[in-house]
């Protein structure tokens, strides 16, 4: 029934996507006098999800509204100052659509500077299941069911952080980042409920080298930090190894991840999780299948998802995913159903 109820939600967006209108090809907003480059990005998509879980089927439609502003002004040939900041109506869950980041940088021959909201170098320098577009595994099918992949160390996503990456020497790069605090739920009257990290430092190595047509790549991430004692949670402690092999339009990429019993209010809960996936990118379209096995103490999680994206005009693009799940708590109910997601985005 869910597989007849996905086809039809499927041609009925292709539909309705049609032929690309003319302004779908609008041009790139912005402004470039001499070594300063000014930029800004308006996205609007209308995304639509068919949820079966556990037997029942529902519709769910969500528009997005976001805006990224940025500014690159160059002070010398290899010396460059910049801004990033952007805006969204609503939270995404994948890795390639989280909004919220400000902050500003300067890039040298001798490395990078950031200062602001953005993510640490765990997350950017680690190698893990490829994902793309609404980003499988690791996705916005978590919004309306199941639990997202680790794919990566569990960090301090987008908190102020102040991180510095190095050049790349000889195939390595590396980075460092620190982050006062780290807040989620930081208003609940129940001080267990709060997750409150202070002092979060991240850590981010990996080593790429080209081998005949190959990019073959390594990587491995940590991330530590203390809980505050009201919650009575455990500290931040989560490590991450990954691969990857490219081959032009060619992905591949895995990861082992462990959690521990970061941020959790249990102890001996002592998560991991093996991910991995493949894909074909090119400039116009992609397709990327990935999977991950979670297990801990309390769950064991399943989640295997397909997923790309086609390029109907220069500003406007279609976006799905599938996505099965298949969740069990010790003990408990086995939740498990599948999620498809169609988007229709147009950026400008």
């Amino acid at each position: 029934m869910i597989f007849r109820d996905l086809w039809r939600g499927g041609i009925a967006i292709l539909t309705l996507a049609g032929p690309a209108p003319a302004w779908a090809e609008i041009p790139k907003l912005g402004i470039e006098l001499d070594d300063l480059d000014l930029r800004l990005t308006l996205n609007a998509a209308v995304q639509s999800a068919l949820i079966e879980e556990n037997s029942d089927t529902e519709a769910e439609v969500q528009l997005d509204l976001s805006a990224q502003a940025r500014a690159d002004w160059r002070l010398s040939s290899d010396t460059k100052l910049g801004m990033k900041v952007e805006f969204s109506n609503d939270d995404r869950n994948s890795e390639t659509l989280e909004t919220g980041e400000i902050y500003g940088y300067l890039s040298s021959k001798f490395g990078r500077l950031e200062v602001g909201k953005q993510d640490g170098p765990a997350d950017t320098l680690s190698f893990a299941a490829p994902v793309i577009a609404l980003g499988q595994v690791r996705g916005d099918f978590s919004r309306y069911a199941g639990s997202q992949a680790l794919l990566k160390p569990l960090d301090t996503r987008d908190s102020f952080k102040i991180i510095y990456l190095t050049p790349q020497i000889e195939g390595v790069s590396g980075g460092i980042s620190w982050s006062p605090h780290f807040r989620r739920n930081a208003d609940s009257p129940d001080l267990r409920s709060r997750v409150l990290v202070n002092n979060a430092i991240e850590l981010g190595l990996q080593y790429e080298k080209p081998v005949g047509d190959w990019t073959l790549g390594v990587s491995g991430g940590y991330v530590t930090g203390n809980a505050d004692p009201v919650t009575e949670r455990a500290d931040l402690n989560s490590w991450s190894v990954g691969a990857k092999m490219n081959r032009g339009s060619l992905r591949i990429g895995s990861a082992y991840v462990h959690r521990g019993n970061s941020k959790r209010r249990e102890r001996d809960f002592d998560q991991w999780e093996w991910n991995g996936g493949i894909g074909w990118v090119e400039d116009r379209w992609g397709i990327v299948g990935s999977g991950a096995i979670t297990r801990s103490s309390e769950t064991r999680n399943f989640l295997l998802g397909v997923g790309g994206f086609y390029t109907l005009a220069p500003n406007l693009q279609l976006r799905s995913d599938i996505v099965r799940f298949h969740e069990r708590r010790l003990g408990g109910d086995l939740d498990k159903g599948t999620v498809m997601l169609m988007e229709l985005q147009l950026k400008i």
